[in-house]
């Protein structure tokens, strides 16, 4: 479903935006969003149904994480922190949450209180993975979305002890981390994009439930500038963490900011050129206020997923930010979608 109407940018208006843009990011200036009240938008919903995850609510979160390495003789940003579903019996379906932050900043730490109440309401062990940053440790690209990957797989190899069902894998983040679970529903068994850590298990997951996440980085620059004609946001909005993802050069064109990024990353790394008929279910929510991404990016990747016949559901929230408690979507309506209405 499109809310809002494409729009043509012409040409000395999208430099004048541009330039704005990136001198407020290269200063680090950190404006607010409008605020505004809730009210959801659903977007459109593939074939119908869900993924079929077993849900028993009644348990509780343990409230102090178990601390695990998942690649042998990794950093500390190579860990995960478990927080068991308790008083329900094992195994359970696990919802593995990515941080946010631009693959730049935060740690598995961050976690929305969204996160811990869908993990409840289901009866889902919570794991919260970090992962190393780009341009702090992190291979070049794609070695984040190959970080992750091994993540999953450590999981599943070590299922048994950890309490956890394999085949129920619920990937999850908010920004920066809704890509990467993005790329982990939509990728699966990508060559270049699994990396050789962890070998023995699948990195593919059950279902995905994304908050605010960037998923074509071919549509993305446009729909920033639409989000800043509308004069909602300040000028958060800006490429550079792309550029640090990708390692993109400062481009010659200022027009397109990321014409400075190889084609072939752009494209490698939006999850929407992955999506095909074969992938599991996936839930999408976002805000008409996000100042960090476009809310728009949720409806490119609800087109692709409607194209290839993939269950979605699209909640967009008039007025919602970059921020989950911002927008009207509750652990019910998320449980009812994994659970496939039954």
């Amino acid at each position: 479903m499109k809310v809002a109407g494409e729009m043509r940018i012409d040409g000395w208006l999208r430099v004048t935006l541009l330039l704005v843009m990136l001198f407020f990011a290269a200063a680090g200036s950190i404006g607010g969003c409008s605020g505004g009240g809730t009210g959801g938008l659903p977007g459109g919903g593939g074939d119908g149904g869900g993924a079929g995850i077993d849900i028993e609510p009644g348990g509780t979160l343990a409230d102090e994480p178990e601390t695990y390495f998942y690649v042998e003789g990794g950093t500390d940003r190579q860990t995960l922190d478990l927080y068991r579903i308790q008083d329900i019996s094992s195994p359970r379906p696990a919802l593995v949450w990515f941080h946010g932050g631009g693959w730049v900043i935060n740690s598995k730490e961050n976690i929305e209180g969204i996160a811990f109440d869908i993990a409840e309401a289901g009866g889902f062990h919570l794991v919260s993975v970090g992962y190393r940053l780009a341009g702090q440790g992190a291979e070049d690209w794609p070695g984040i979305v190959r970080e992750v990957k091994s993540a999953v797989r450590w999981l599943k190899l070590n299922a048994e002890e950890l309490g956890i069902d394999p085949d129920a894998i619920i990937v999850t983040g908010e920004s920066a981390g809704a890509h990467l679970a993005a790329m982990v529903a939509l990728s699966a068994g990508v060559g270049n994009l699994e990396g050789t850590v962890n070998p023995g298990a699948s990195s593919d997951a059950a279902a995905a439930v994304l908050f605010y996440g960037p998923y074509d980085f071919n549509t993305i620059v446009d729909e920033a500038l639409e989000v800043l004609l509308t004069g909602q946001c300040g000028v958060e909005l800006n490429p550079l963490p792309i550029w640090a993802l990708l390692e993109c050069p400062v481009p010659g064109d200022i027009q397109d900011p990321l014409s400075g990024c190889q084609q072939s990353d752009l494209d490698e790394a939006s999850p929407v050129t992955h999506v095909d008929a074969g992938d599991p279910p996936v839930f999408i929510a976002a805000g008409t206020d996000d100042c960090f991404v476009p809310w728009m990016q949720a409806l490119d990747l609800e087109d692709a997923l409607d194209a290839a016949g993939v269950t979605n559901e699209v909640s967009i929230t008039e007025g919602g930010e970059h921020d989950a408690d911002s927008l009207d979507v509750t652990p019910a309506q998320v449980i009812e979608f994994l659970s496939g209405g039954e």
